[in-house]
């Protein structure tokens, strides 16, 4: 079982839509897959229209048992592959499990309760757009970290501070944790501004670290998303572009998920 997360230090970049792009391309794939909504937003929990439950996310972090767990993930509306895409909702009683100081030892609860949990071939965590306790859960519990942002300013200083904090719990609590790449979304290569911005990022990082191929700036991710269906299903030409790249990255993510295990077991 592969977990990654998928977080940015901007809101409005696009983290979820990506987030659940993967997990659509999972889906199309025939993997299992589960979605954790750690966003107080709940923006993931109600594109995937999830079957209500008395338990979510928050319940887990308060009681973090593979029981838990279990008893609180939900089935969701999501079809049209041969795989399938649970959730772990979110819930506004969230924000009380986000405060952190750095002043206490961190104890992951989190990757305790997804130790033991079994059945899936992913699992996919939408962090929220900051670094609070909740993007240390989801980081101390996963295999992979993507970053996602946009070619602008703030985007370029968010997607700094976020690796900054994926070294720092990978030289704390999860040295397993890798970073998998930046994600830039909502490119406009004919617009110059969007040209400097990817070469400032390139040049902070390096060349490799961006996902290729970047995803383009696209509606049909905003029809998919008021229609609460997968991006694979929308029928334009718009949609096949972005489920490509999707694809792609998809396929990049498991070879370093496998990479990765392949390491740590010798």
């Amino acid at each position: 079982m592969t977990v990654i997360s998928v977080l940015s230090l901007k809101g409005g970049v696009g983290k979820t839509s990506y987030a659940l792009g993967i997990a659509g391309a999972a889906l199309k794939r025939g993997l299992s897959v589960l979605v954790i909504d750690l966003d107080p937003q709940g923006n993931a929990s109600s594109i995937l229209r999830s079957r209500k439950r008395s338990h979510s996310a928050a319940t887990v972090l308060g009681h973090p048992t593979a029981d838990t767990l279990r008893e609180s993930i939900s089935k969701t509306a999501w079809t049209g592959g041969p795989g399938s895409v649970d959730v772990l909702t979110s819930d506004p009683e969230l924000i009380r499990h986000d405060s952190w100081t750095g002043s206490r030892r961190f104890v992951p609860k989190l990757a305790r309760a997804l130790k033991r949990l079994e059945g899936y071939d992913l699992v996919i965590i939408d962090c929220p757009p900051s670094l609070g306790a909740l993007t240390r859960e989801a980081l101390a519990a996963s295999d992979l970290a993507v970053v996602v942002t946009t070619p602008s300013y703030f985007g370029a200083q968010g997607a700094e501070r976020a690796i900054d904090e994926i070294n720092e719990i990978r030289a704390t609590v999860n040295p397993d944790l890798e970073f998998a790449g930046i994600v830039l979304n909502r490119l406009r290569e004919k617009t110059d501004e969007h040209r400097y911005r990817k070469r400032e990022l390139v040049e902070i990082h390096g060349s490799g670290v961006l996902l290729k191929p970047t995803l383009p700036e696209r509606v049909a991710l905003q029809q998919a998303e008021s229609t609460g269906e997968p991006i694979q299903a929308v029928k334009s030409a718009g949609a096949r572009d972005i489920s490509k790249v999707l694809d792609k990255h998809l396929n990049k993510l498991l070879k370093m998920a496998k990479r990765t295990e392949t390491d740590a077991s010798t």
